[in-house]
């Protein structure tokens, strides 16, 4: 595999992060943006939106530095393991000049924003003319061309339920560990199934990781829903009461859905004694909310079967009406 190969599309992993977030409540995020008439496309995030003014809705899913802008796009260049340098400020107003002929938007419809994990020197930000406005962590410049430049610095966003999505992509691994902890404690795995699986999956992998370890190269935003996957199901479980669990619609595909999601992760990490203990964790667990206490003869049956079997079994649930139309050949 190549380096290019290789290589984590972080824009693709925060994309896919807001897109969920926020396309529940009218923002399109994009992250194949063409800034020119041919190509290149440019590793941006478009936010649009599609009515006029922001909704409460919206302002609360938005991190400080986005919420507060009223405009109809908002031009996001990531910058996740690489530090703020002229040439970053030199692509963006290039790519927020060609956008705006490219689109035929006006100046006020259009702001270009950079979202950095690494904090630039304060040096680097007087230099270039950054002041602070507003929320700790977002910073202004008005280029001579014409324009305004944002800077939102992802280690200095308040510890705010609205910045937790992005904080979690911070380079200091104390801020990242508190945005998921505000994430836990503020119930937004809720929001929807996508995003909850989303984000746990990226807890999974950088509560403990830096950014720029060799277990993250090349994950996908699939990949990483997969990781949250077994995560996500086990919150849902643990916190919703029998009743409303099992009326949730499709709440059995999802059963399944972790059990395809085990398998994965078993290949993935060279793991079959721990893929199948995964296995029989789910299928009993689902016996215990279908049927009741699971009696011993059937806890045993289940431990002695191979995957094959656990698969065969875990299909047959779905129809059974009784514990024995379970385990039917």
């Amino acid at each position: 595999m190549s380096d290019t190969q290789s290589k984590t599309c972080w824009h693709c992993l925060i994309g896919a992060t807001l897109k969920e977030l926020l396309e529940p409540v009218g923002i399109e995020v994009r992250t194949e943006i063409p800034v020119l008439s041919l190509a290149p496309k440019a590793d941006l995030i478009l936010l649009q939106r599609h009515a006029n003014g922001r909704t409460h809705e919206q302002r609360l899913r938005m991190a400080d530095g986005l919420r507060d802008l009223d405009v109809d796009c908002i031009l996001a260049e990531i910058k996740v393991t690489e530090h703020l340098t002229e040439k970053t400020l030199t692509w963006v107003s290039l790519y927020d000049t060609a956008f705006l002929d490219h689109s035929k938007l006006k100046r006020t419809q259009l702001q270009s924003v950079i979202i950095s994990s690494i904090t630039p020197s304060r040096n680097f930000l007087q230099r270039h003319d950054f002041k602070p406005v507003g929320a700790p962590g977002v910073y202004d410049s008005i280029p001579k061309w014409g324009g305004t430049i944002r800077i939102i610095l992802l280690n200095e966003l308040a510890n705010e339920s609205w910045n937790a999505p992005l904080k979690c992509f911070a380079s200091r691994q104390k801020e990242r560990n508190k945005a998921f902890q505000t994430i836990r404690h503020a119930g937004l795995y809720r929001f929807s199934i996508a995003f909850g699986r989303l984000i746990l999956g990226l807890g999974r992998l950088l509560m403990r990781n830096s950014l720029n370890n060799p277990t993250i190269e090349g994950v996908t935003p699939e990949q990483i829903a997969i990781l949250g996957g077994k995560e996500w199901l086990d919150f849902l479980v643990d916190t919703t009461p029998d009743e409303e669990l099992f009326a949730m619609p499709r709440i059995e595909q999802l059963f399944m859905k972790r059990l395809q999601d085990e398998r994965w992760l078993g290949q993935r990490e060279g793991r079959q004694e721990g893929r199948q203990e995964g296995e029989i964790s789910i299928l009993i667990r689902q016996l215990q909310h279908r049927f009741g206490p699971v009696p011993e003869w059937a806890t045993e049956k289940i431990k002695q079967a191979n995957s094959s079997t656990l698969e065969l079994w875990s299909l047959n649930y779905m129809d059974a009406r009784t514990l024995e139309e379970v385990f039917r050949e």
